[in-house]
């Protein structure tokens, strides 16, 4: 089964770009559940006269990208399917999270950890340490690998004959 992505802008304003894997608007029931969902955060330059656009992660603190969240589809104002320019960066920001989180969890270093390491070395040293650290989870980890081909969906919902999301 091919993923589904789609980019909701929801009535806070925020924008969204998930995959989307279970709908169903049967019994009442108005949540979609959707996963690796990134908002669209933007920024302006108004000396340049620019605006520039970045993803951060949907819910904050959430550690997997993979998790199942539930969206009430009631808030949804309007759905479309995202560009190619616009997937493209989203896959580099997913694999960016990714990897960020398989180096947490891989180093499992406190906060505290961290910053008395930071004050034991200079600017050269840490950017040795870093590069070094980094080396060392991405040959324990193949964190290039990062796999979506495979489906793990699990089907919440009988399937929607309408084909709708709400």
């Amino acid at each position: 089964m091919k993923a589904q992505y789609k980019q909701f802008k929801l009535t806070s304003g925020e924008e969204v770009i998930c995959e989307l894997v279970e709908t169903n608007d049967e019994d009442g029931i108005t949540d979609i559940i959707i996963r690796r969902a990134m908002k669209i955060v933007t920024s302006d330059d108004l000396e340049e006269n620019t605006r520039y656009y970045t993803f951060k992660p949907f819910v904050t603190f959430q550690e997997d990208t993979t998790d199942l969240l539930a969206l009430n589809s009631v808030h949804i104002v309007s759905e479309s399917t995202p560009s190619e320019v616009v997937m493209s960066h989203y896959a580099s920001a997913l694999a960016d999270a990714d990897k960020f989180n398989k180096i947490r969890k891989a180093t499992n270093l406190s906060l505290n950890e961290v910053q008395e390491k930071l004050k034991e070395l200079s600017e050269d040293e840490m950017d040795d340490f870093l590069s070094q650290t980094l080396a060392e989870v991405e040959l324990e980890f193949d964190v290039e690998s990062l796999d979506s081909n495979e489906s793990n969906v699990i089907e919440l919902f009988p399937s929607n004959p309408r084909g709708t999301i709400h």
